[in-house]
């Protein structure tokens, strides 16, 4: 659906991310886990095309987005004041699995935390167990997690968040594991649980033109059983998240 929305808070986190609340309470209702919103700020010549925003938290009426600042549209945002007017579209693409009474993991880099953080929430609500392992370049690209790793050392453990995950699954069972982050590392996330048995489920990340399906711009190899093995599947539309084991995962 596509909706004018006020802009309920402005929530600066570092230099480089911050948070966007927009309320509507037939959205917030209908969020999930893994969705995204496609938005942009009325009348701004400027920002031609919609941005893909991943649903990072509900909170009661209020949808909350988390952004990191990597150019001037992103930036942009940053300007706004409760009141203002937010053009969205969404709530977009499908959503993460959720169990109930299960062993799980969360595996996330740099902005791919954000979607990870509503669907940590709702885990906690269905009784399962979770562990959180976050990597990001330095101080400023990681959030709160059980397990942080960082390229300079800066926090947490240095290096990259994978060490963690082989790690961990040589000491501890797991019922499902979750990722979103740069290609990658969702890559090497799904090579280890693959050799660990464990269904994993990733949130991809492709640029986006129109966000609902139509430009094909967002397309990635999906496995299936057609002659050349693969199909091409939207982002966007057939996405945002799929299960590991059928993407064709780039060399």
């Amino acid at each position: 659906m596509l909706k004018i929305c006020p802009v309920t808070k402005i929530e600066k986190l570092n230099p480089e991310y911050y948070l966007l609340s927009f309320q509507d309470k037939e959205m917030a209702e209908l969020s999930l886990p893994g969705q995204f919103y496609e938005i942009k700020i009325p009348g701004d010549a400027e920002s031609m095309l919609r941005i893909p925003i991943s649903v990072y938290d509900i909170r009661e009426d209020e949808i909350v987005l988390m952004i990191k600042v990597v150019g001037k549209g992103t930036a942009g945002f940053m300007n706004l004041k409760p009141g203002d007017d937010l053009d969205v579209i969404g709530p977009l693409g499908n959503s993460f699995t959720v169990p109930e009474n299960k062993n799980v993991l969360l595996v996330s880099g740099g902005i791919g935390y954000a979607p990870l953080f509503l669907l940590n929430k709702i885990l906690l609500q269905k009784n399962n167990k979770v562990t959180r392992l976050h990597g990001g370049r330095g101080a400023d690209d990681v959030f709160e997690a059980e397990y942080i790793f960082t390229d300079d050392g800066s926090i947490g453990e240095k290096g990259f968040v994978t060490i963690g995950l082989a790690k961990l699954l040589k000491e501890n069972k797991y019922d499902i594991a979750y990722t979103c982050g740069p290609d990658i590392m969702m890559k090497n996330c799904f090579e280890i649980t693959r050799k660990a048995n464990l269904k994993l489920e990733v949130s991809l990340e492709e640029y986006m033109a129109c966000g609902i399906g139509v430009c094909y711009g967002c397309a990635v190899g999906i496995k299936d059983n057609s002659k050349q093995g693969f199909s091409y599947k939207r982002v966007c539309k057939d996405g945002p998240v799929f299960d590991a084991s059928e993407v064709v995962w780039n060399e």
